[in-house]
């Protein structure tokens, strides 16, 4: 019994310094409809509300939610897998902290790991400093596998959804598809580019009405991104527009959209290790992904 009270003490000091994590992937049915902007401007709207946020960005096309920022990485963490450089030296650091991991070449070797190799991968995330509250995963757009690998990882989803007939027939097209591989039950939406909120609660409604009969699959609204030029005069400047224009519609948008994630029950007790262990064996899984 005298080996008994301290292990489990040991046990118990590990369990409590490992932090809670709310992992967020945000897919979208095509390029170009704001997905990277939105998860940048987020991640600094969630830092400025007492977040410790870091982005990883896994789609390889356009432009990542880092650049969007100024944030020029050159390296990937294909890299930190193929032992070229440390986890510490591929993180780039963003306006209020916010931390990004471009993780766009890294699919292929992700499911070629071996499990040594995938502890310590996971054990290099958990000692990151500091430690990390909220992780938004920029998925790629589409609906193939690499969107669905991030779609498992994560423990909640945003669909991003342009405005327009098109954005309703693409979001429903990428729900579809993520559930052959996503346990799916709830899906959060955000509506970008709409002309008001009226607007915007129309199409979730629609799509959320289609998706509940035809996929029973909840979608729960999370908000909306109006068309404002201030937006893209932020975007230009490669500045938050919470930052660079904190009285805007789209920064007072962003901050109902962080207050809304902020109340988010977690999803069990969940830590980034636990992220990036799912994240290994769905890219394993989903071999097409890394073809």
């Amino acid at each position: 019994m005298s080996q008994v009270v301290p292990d489990q003490a040991e046990g118990l000091r590990r369990l409590f310094a490992r932090s809670l994590v709310r992992s967020v992937a945000f897919v979208g049915g095509r390029p170009g409809i704001g997905r990277s902007g939105l998860v940048a401007h987020l991640g600094v709207a969630l830092a400025r509300r007492g977040q410790s946020v870091c982005i990883v960005e896994r789609d390889p096309a356009g432009v990542s939610a880092g650049e969007k920022l100024g944030v020029v990485r050159p390296r990937d963490l294909a890299d930190v897998i193929r032992r070229e450089v440390a986890l510490p030296g591929i993180v780039g650091s963003g306006p209020e902290g916010v931390r990004f991991v471009r993780a766009s070449a890294a699919g292929r070797l992700l499911s070629a790991l071996p499990a040594s190799e995938e502890d310590q991968l996971t054990e290099a995330f958990s000692r990151l400093e500091p430690s990390v509250d909220m992780l938004l995963v920029d998925a790629p757009a589409g609906a193939g596998d690499e969107a669905a690998s991030c779609a498992v990882a994560a423990s909640e989803i945003v669909l991003v959804v342009a405005a327009g007939a098109d954005g309703i027939t693409d979001g429903y097209a990428v729900v579809k598809r993520l559930m052959r591989d996503a346990p799916l039950r709830r899906v959060h939406v955000v509506v970008t580019r709409a002309r008001g909120l009226d607007h915007a609660q129309a199409i979730h409604d629609n799509l959320a009405a289609t998706a509940r009969r035809f996929l029973s699959v909840s979608m729960a609204w999370l908000g909306w991104i109006p068309e404002d030029p201030d937006m893209s005069k932020a975007l230009r400047l490669h500045q938050a527009v919470p930052c660079a224009f904190p009285t805007s519609a789209s920064a007072f948008a962003l901050g109902e959209m962080a207050d809304t994630l902020l109340h988010w029950p977690y999803a069990g007790e969940d830590c980034l290790d636990g992220f990036v262990h799912r994240l290994v064996q769905a890219s394993r899984s989903l071999p097409s992904a890394n073809a």
